[in-house]
This record gives C-alpha cells, sequence and structure tokens, in this order.
C-alpha cells in the first residue's frame, strides 16, 4: 500500500524527522523536499534518474533505481500482499500499547552483548536508537509498505555498514525482535480469539521482516562495492601518479647518464647512438649531414701549470660557448677529455664552416687561457654517404691536420675537404 502523500501518517515515529531501525535513527528527508537550497530527485515512470545531480541530493532509492514497480515486485516474490497489509494494521494500536515493553526487552538483550554494547556507547545514544526502534517497529504495522518505506530501508544497511554494525550482529537482532513482536502477535490472536488469523498474523510480520533484511543488505553490499570501487579508483591513481614519477626519474636518470656532468654537454654514449640515427636519417632524406670534431690546444699546458681547477673552468666555459653556438637541432657533445663534437643535421660544410667561426669568436670573448681549437669538418650526403666509423675517422683526421697547423703557429685552425693544407684520404662511400 502506497502512502497518500509523502510524510501523512508518520506522527507516530520515536521522533519527528528520523529514520527508524533496528537500533539506528538517522536525519531522513521526504522524496522531493527541499534540502540546503536543493531538491532531491524522485524516479519517473519508466526508472529513469537525473544523473546529473551528485550523489548527495539523491536518495538511495533513486541512486539504486528502486522503483515502485521494483518495490512491488520484491514484494510479489515474498508473496506479501494486501491480506498481509491488512493483518499487520489490524496489530497496531496492540503493539503501540506494548511498544515500551518490548523496547525495553529488546535492549535490555542487546545490552548484554559485548559488542553491542560497545557500538552504543554511552546513555544518550541508547535514548536514541530506543526512539528509533519505536519509530521503526509503529512502521511495521503502519501499513504503507511504498518507496518511502524502502528508502528509509536502504539508509538502515548503508548507516549500519557505516559504524561498523556487522550482518551476525544485525541478523541476530532481527531475530530477536521478530521473536518479541510474535509474542505479542500470539498475543492479538488469544484476546480476539480468532485462531485461524493466528498464522496469518505471523506470516506477514515475517514476510516483512524478510523484505527490510533484503533491502538493508542490498545497500551494505553496494556500500562494501562501492569501497571497494573507490580504493580501487585510489589504488589506480596511485598507480598512475607512481608511474608517472617512475617515468620523470627514469627520464632524469637517461638525462644524467646521458649528460657530461662539468660541461652540460652529451657524453660519448649518447653521441654515438645519435650520429648513427642522423647518418639513417640524412641518408633516407638525402639531405647533407655535417660532423665537426675539436679539441683544445695546450689544454694539458694548462692543467700542469695552473691546476685541474683552472682546466674545469675552462671545459665549462667550452660546453656554455657550445650550447650558445649552436642551433637548436645540432646537438654537442664531450668526447672525452679535451675533445668534443658537434652533429648538424641539413648542414653543408660551407655552414658547419661559418658555425665554427662563430664558435670561436664567442670561446675568445672568455678567459681563455690561450687555449685555442684545432677543428676538423667532414660532411656526407646528398650524394655519397659513408659509415659511422668511416665518417668519424674523416672528420678525425681534419682535425689532427688543424692540431699539427696549431703546433707549428698557435692560432685556431679549422680543416675541412678542400682547405689549403693537405687533405686526409677520401673514405669509401657506402
Amino acid at each position: 500500500m502506497s502512502r497518500p502523500y509523502p510524510g501523512k501518517e508518520n506522527s507516530s515515529s520515536g521522533e519527528e524527522g528520523e529514520e527508524t531501525g533496528i537500533g539506528i535513527g538517522m536525519p531522513a528527508f521526504p522524496e522531493n523536499q527541499t534540502v540546503n537550497g536543493a531538491k532531491t530527485v524522485h524516479i519517473t515512470a519508466d526508472g529513469s534518474v537525473n544523473k546529473a545531480l551528485p550523489l548527495t541530493r539523491r536518495n538511495l532509492s533513486d541512486q539504486m533505481k528502486m522503483t515502485d514497480r521494483e518495490v512491488e515486485e520484491r514484494k510479489r516474490l515474498l508473496g506479501f500482499a494486501d491480506a498481509d497489509v491488512a493483518f499487520l494494521k489490524g496489530c497496531k494500536e496492540h503493539i503501540a500499547r506494548r511498544i515500551d515493553i518490548i523496547i525495553e526487552n529488546f535492549y535490555s538483550h542487546q545490552e548484554s552483548i559485548q559488542e553491542v554494547e560497545l557500538l552504543i556507547g554511552d546513555a544518550e545514544t541508547l535514548k536514541r536508537l530506543k526512539a528509533s526502534l519505536r519509530g521503526y517497529i509503529i512502521e511495521l504495522f503502519d501499513g504503507y509498505y511504498d518507496r518511502e518505506y524502502v528508502n528509509k530501508r536502504l539508509r538502515i544497511g548503508k548507516v549500519h555498514k557505516r559504524i561498523g554494525v556487522s550482518p551476525k550482529l544485525y541478523i541476530s537482532a532481527v531475530v530477536l525482535l521478530e521473536d518479541l513482536l510474535q509474542q505479542e502477535l500470539l498475543e492479538v490472536s488469544m484476546n480476539d480469539r480468532v485462531c485461524t488469523d493466528c498464522d496469518g498474523r505471523r506470516q506477514a510480520l515475517h514476510k516483512l521482516l524478510m523484505f527490510d533484511i533484503q533491502l538493508v543488505f542490498d545497500t551494505y553490499i553496494s556500500s562494501l562495492l562501492s569501497e571497494v570501487r573507490a580504493a580501487s579508483d585510489q589504488v589506480e591513481r596511485y598507480a598512475q601518479g607512481l608511474e608517472a614519477t617512475v617515468a620523470e626519474r627514469t627520464r632524469q636518470l637517461e638525462e644524467l647518464s646521458s649528460m657530461d656532468g662539468l660541461t652540460g654537454l652529451l657524453n660519448q654514449r649518447t653521441f654515438f647512438n645519435i650520429l648513427r640515427r642522423e647518418i639513417n636519417r640524412a641518408e633516407e632524406n638525402r639531405q647533407p649531414l655535417s660532423l665537426v670534431y675539436f679539441d683544445l690546444n695546450k689544454f694539458k699546458q694548462l692543467n700542469d701549470t695552473q691546476g685541474h681547477k683552472a682546466g674545469d673552468a675552462l671545459l665549462t666555459l667550452v660546453g656554455e660557448v657550445c650550447k650558445k653556438s649552436i642551433r637548436d637541432y645540432d646537438t654537442a657533445f664531450r668526447y672525452g677529455g679535451d675533445e668534443f663534437g658537434i652533429v648538424m643535421p641539413e648542414t653543408t660544410q660551407e655552414r658547419a664552416i661559418e658555425i665554427c667561426q662563430q664558435l670561436i669568436e664567442t670561446f675568445d670573448k672568455g678567459r681563455t687561457f690561450n687555449v685555442t681549437f684545432s677543428i676538423g669538418i667532414a660532411q656526407m650526403g646528398p650524394d655519397d654517404y659513408y659509415d659511422m666509423d668511416n665518417f668519424i675517422k674523416q672528420a678525425d683526421s681534419f682535425m689532427y691536420v688543424a692540431k699539427a697547423q696549431s703546433k707549428k703557429e698557435p692560432g685556431h685552425y679549422i680543416r675541412y675537404k678542400g682547405a689549403p693544407d693537405e687533405e686526409p684520404a677520401e673514405p669509401e662511400a657506402f
């Protein structure tokens, strides 16, 4: 049976505005009532719900899609019919007269269970729970078992889960309450002297309590699943964050492992990887590729006369000068010791010479300790391409030609194919 309108005949509950249940009292808002400036929603005839509203603006029956049709189907499956409603309503007056005794007997037994006593905790809570139980018992015999009634039972399951009432304690409490109420129903039958209704009343109460248990455990299980989903989401977010952190740390480690700590340039291992990649790209696109090799003249003398601190300062200067002088798509390396390399994609020998001249000019503006550069430049493509070893060998050979010249007369020297000095042998093409 449905109520004439929400809230009617609810004044018999223990405390106005409180949801009732076995040992639980929680505020309940009637359906479609305004709460904190927002209306709760209801399920339409087709069972649809306004999902745009947050969970806190939707009651549990809406969240769980508990339509009127679903409520009636559940009662039908339990065999709970109009005759059962009539049996229960017929006992309401007797139950109302005896309700204080029923509640005292119920909690007298509950307080003897240590786990329940700990959950109750204090006298004020016990008083509130007794008022809640009063409302629940009256509702059992009210005759209104609609979606409003269902929503209250659903909330009982949610609250029991929240405060830590285990299923075993809840079921034992229901069994106790049913036993106390069945005794009262037996007394009703004895007073009426109508034995034929005795079984009907007892079965009606049992069906309704089973209906309630079903609803309570729907939300109890739903709460558990929500916690699992929330924990799973939290773990997933943590894993994603951890993955991002690991990726960033990995990137940093890779960067550190590929960097020369003193100059800030890439190291020899990275040089080979990048040069191999650029050779393949240049050949695939039929583009020129230049490789610059240079070392520092009189660097050993600087270390011997002024110490390694001065040598380190000069190497740091070389790193800074390389970064300032090359283009965004060029890559500079410290090959080892006082030897350096620059890979210049899509660059002809002539353009590489210009960049090296800019490199020298920028370097000379710093504190150079009279150190100079011996620079060798090699180009491959766009017609002929060499393997990596021959390409490095050619640039290295030009560098040594420049080095020999610097020993004859101090200064910066750039040597390459076509330079006035003697050239290295031409490497074999692919």
